[in-house]
């Protein structure tokens, strides 16, 4: 157990170093939320991963209100209108996901949804008005999962958990 959670500990901390030393900018803090707000969004980003296949594809969901500057790092994304959209299977996984507000200030720009094999992380870079806020998605190794205590298998966690 000491193992798994020392293990990301070091992987987190490496993370973050190379990302600091990249051009992601400051980490914006992380505040989780109830649910998705009703209303219009510009774009909401729909993070697949196939290899989920047939009960895990959706890796998440990015909801940009209007005129904000939002992008992810995932590889695989794909624009939907609304989550309609989504298979069942995907709906059902959407239900169940962490969901955090992307927020500096008092402004809101968007919100992300993760199911909790995920680990996000939100960046601000000022430089780049094409992505000013990053939405960094990671998966969970799954090798945290060998104790048998479910998704992410209760060592470490992602940040803002």
């Amino acid at each position: 157990m000491k193992k798994y959670f020392f293990k990301n500990i070091t992987l987190g901390l490496g993370i973050l170093i190379i990302m600091g030393c990249g051009s992601y900018g400051t980490i914006i803090k992380m505040q989780e939320v109830n649910k998705v707000p009703d209303g219009q969004y510009e774009r909401i980003i729909k993070l697949y991963n196939p290899e989920g296949a047939p009960d895990k594809t959706l890796a998440g969901l990015v909801f940009i209100k209007k005129g904000a500057s939002i992008c992810t790092d995932y590889p695989r994304e794909e624009i939907i209108k609304s989550v309609d959209e989504l298979s069942m299977m995907e709906k059902i996984s959407y239900k169940y996901s962490k969901i955090y507000t992307i927020k500096e200030d008092s402004k809101t720009f968007g919100f992300v949804s993760e199911p909790e094999e995920y680990m996000v992380t939100f960046w601000k870079n000022e430089k780049d008005e094409n992505c000013k806020y990053k939405v960094q998605v990671t998966l969970i190794s799954k090798d945290n999962n060998d104790n048998g205590g479910g998704p992410g298998g209760g060592h470490g966690g992602g940040h803002g958990r």
